[in-house]
């Protein structure tokens, strides 16, 4: 809030430099008066500006009737309509007067406007609400501290605001904060809250404060207050805290802290704790998530979440946004990285909250990898590329164990002219295993491998041609096919004999091939003497066939009694510049069905109005829609809504209402949020500048 620092500094302290020249009865360079007479007391030293006064300082403007300056007692004096601007900044009041000896200055009947002077606190994006206040006296104490006496705060305009602040004395600093006993919080003219202490930033860098508090009621923990602060502990440091009232739970407190560190590494830490009452217990959940960027070859990612217990995303998911998921999981990677070769540690833990408990679900503890890129093999057409890792995987239930995996390959690249594009690969893959048995296997260790060579062909070709459009916006269109066949070989190795821990432990025998084909669309767009190049439209057909009648799909993760996969359509259209049409469907050719559909369409205009609907099937195991819609065509308002419904299931997943009712310094916002068994609304209250994040 520097800009407006210095208004009101000029404002108490024309006092800044000395105003007048002791020989002189004009202004120095820094200070110029102009109106319709001027006089000049000689043996009293006194100044004095009649009719139309304007006195200009520093790019600064005062207005006023009249205006005197006595050089004895160093006195500034301006009465009648005085008005003060710098830039947007405007203060008015009926008089003014300013002692310089001193640098004490008054100002009767004041109201100051500055726009865009306040930055709520938590804000991130520049500051954009005015702050206006008025007062039957303004104090100026120091350079950057004041006192209004029967003091009115907003950020509405005036001189009929929505809402205010009423205050007997508000007590400004400049570098820091406004602050006020026995605050009266008015609809109008209307008093609705009493608070008997608040504390407002009154710099546009954010600052710390207290946020508006929220309410709401829900049928499993009661009525809802929440009491959110905001700390700024440094420019790159700060924390949320909220305070969580929940009448049929107990009370909760919720911590979010953001920093930022060098190089681009940044991260936050976070979670929510509370005394359960219905279940006489304490129950929490704790995130990390950071990224380290040690060098530019060189990171560390991680994401860390941990519950007290299996329910708690069911129960207090919603402050965390948990409430749905599967699982919880907890990752670390790192990444190192040189000109062929890459080091790559992985770690994760999985709380599986689908299954009856955790004792069978795989955790990997860690994982290190190596991979080299391709590499040209001396002067000929080969290139060298090698996959090798080795994890340590762990469960509670079922044997535990170590496995190692290389992998090298030699490729043949060839190219004709650009026209033919061909590769073909072979390689080996080894698989090596240590398990030491557990409980389930009776804690016998045991060491088994195998080894597999496996090998590989792809040709593909590119088509296209670009058509010459004379009507519309589209003035050139791109139309490229791209035919590819791959070829995929594994040959059938007995592994009953190893163990299983997860899918990638079978290799199947594969003697494959895929047809497929992509045809891609692209436009050039004319706009008057704009033009853009705009993808339009991707749809890819893919149909594989196993020589020897054993396959892996995703779904049918191994069917050995078909050997067509089922037939595979990708889509991705721009039906127009705001809409967006994808299509994903398995067709299987046996059956003559469908066995997996996800298809979804979007229309978003990029202010403030969308609309989106989906539908996901997946034979024998889920089928449901999702839409969302949002709108702020009904001004003030803005509308949301989304919903999940689920067909197998027989009833909604999930419905959440929300409208927002606008106004230019104030808005309320309404939402419901409805689950199976879980009823819950909530209200909050913006005030602009004073409240939000």
């Amino acid at each position: 809030m520097k800009m407006l620092s210095n208004t009101l500094l000029f404002i108490f302290c024309l006092c800044a430099s000395y105003a007048w020249s002791a020989d002189s009865t004009f202004p120095d360079d820094n200070i110029h008066i102009k109106a319709d007479s001027i006089n000049h007391g000689q043996a009293e030293g006194v100044f004095k500006a009649i009719g139309n006064v304007l006195i200009t300082w520093q790019g600064l403007y005062l207005v006023s009737d009249r205006a005197t300056y006595d050089s004895g007692t160093r006195l500034l004096n301006a009465t009648g309509n005085v008005v003060i601007t710098k830039n947007n900044d405007v203060i008015k009041g009926e008089s003014i007067t300013f002692d310089l000896e001193n640098g004490r200055g008054e100002m009767d009947k004041a109201t100051l406007s500055a726009p865009g002077a306040i930055s709520a606190p938590g804000a991130i994006s520049p500051p954009t609400a005015s702050l206006n206040l008025t007062g039957e006296k303004i104090i100026r104490i120091s350079d950057t501290e004041f006192e209004i006496s029967n003091a009115e705060m907003t950020t509405c305009e005036l001189p009929d605001p929505s809402w205010k602040l009423g205050a007997d004395k508000l007590k400004v600093n400049l570098l820091g904060y406004a602050t006020g006993r026995h605050i009266v919080f008015y609809i109008k003219d209307v008093p609705v809250l009493y608070l008997p202490w608040i504390a407002f930033p009154a710099v546009r860098e954010k600052k710390s404060g207290l946020l508006f508090p929220r309410f709401g009621y829900s049928n499993t923990r009661g009525v809802q207050l929440g009491i959110p602060v905001y700390w700024v502990i440094s420019p790159s440091q700060d924390i949320l805290f909220d305070l969580d009232l929940l009448s049929k739970r107990g009370v909760g407190t919720t911590l979010d802290y953001r920093y930022i560190r060098a190089r681009g590494s940044e991260g936050h830490f976070g979670g929510y704790q509370i005394y359960d009452l219905l279940q006489d217990r304490w129950r929490w959940q704790i995130g990390q998530s950071h990224k380290e960027i040690f060098s530019p070859d060189m990171n560390l990612r991680l994401d860390v979440n941990l519950i007290s217990d299996r329910a708690f995303p069911g129960d207090f998911g919603e402050k965390s946004g948990e409430y749905n998921r599967q699982s919880i999981d907890t990752t670390i990677n790192a990444l190192k990285t040189w000109q062929h070769y890459a080091l790559t540690t992985h770690l994760l833990f999985v709380e599986d909250l689908y299954a009856a408990d955790n004792s069978r679900t795989l955790q990997t503890l860690p994982e290190i990898g190596v991979a080299g890129v391709r590499q040209p093999v001396f002067d000929t057409p080969l290139y060298f590329d090698i996959d090798a890792g080795i994890a340590n995987l762990s469960r509670e239930a079922l044997p535990s164990g170590q496995r190692l995996t290389v992998f090298p390959r030699v490729t043949l690249l060839q190219s004709h002219n650009g026209y033919i594009n061909a590769s073909f690969f072979a390689g080996a893959r080894v698989t090596g295993y240590h398990t030491d048995g557990g409980k389930a296997g009776g804690g016998v260790q045991q060491n088994d491998g195998i080894m597999a060579p496996e090998a590989g062909a792809r040709l593909s070709t590119s088509l296209s041609r670009v058509y010459q459009l004379e009507t519309g916006a589209l003035n050139k269109l791109r139309h490229e096919i791209i035919p590819e066949i791959t070829y995929s070989y594994v040959p059938d190795i007995g592994q009953q004999r190893l163990p299983f821990f997860d899918y990638t432990d079978r290799l199947v025998w594969q003697n494959m091939t895929y047809l497929s084909v992509t045809n891609l669309l692209n436009g050039k767009f004319v706009n008057g003497e704009t033009s853009e190049y705009r993808d339009i439209s991707r749809i890819k057909l893919l149909l594989g066939y196993s020589f020897e009648g054993t396959r892996r799909d995703l779904l049918t993760l191994v069917d050995s009694r078909r050997a067509w996969t089922d037939l595979i359509l990708e889509s991705d259209t721009w039906v127009h510049r705001l809409a967006r049409l994808t299509f994903d469907a398995r067709y299987n050719i046996y059956d003559r069905r469908i066995d997996s559909t996800a298809a979804g369409i979007e229309f978003d205009d990029k202010q403030g109005n969308l609309i989106g609907a989906g539908y996901r099937m997946a034979r024998n195991e889920l089928e449901y829609f999702e839409g969302r819609l949002s709108t702020k065509l009904i001004k003030p308002m803005a509308l949301s809504y989304t919903a999940r419904y689920s067909f197998d299931r027989g009833n909604f997943l999930e419905s959440v209402y929300s409208a927002e009712y606008r106004q230019k310094c104030w808005s309320i916002i309404i939402s419901f949020h409805e689950r199976p068994g879980s009823e819950s609304f909530t209200v909050s209250f913006s005030l602009a500048g004073l409240t939000g994040k």
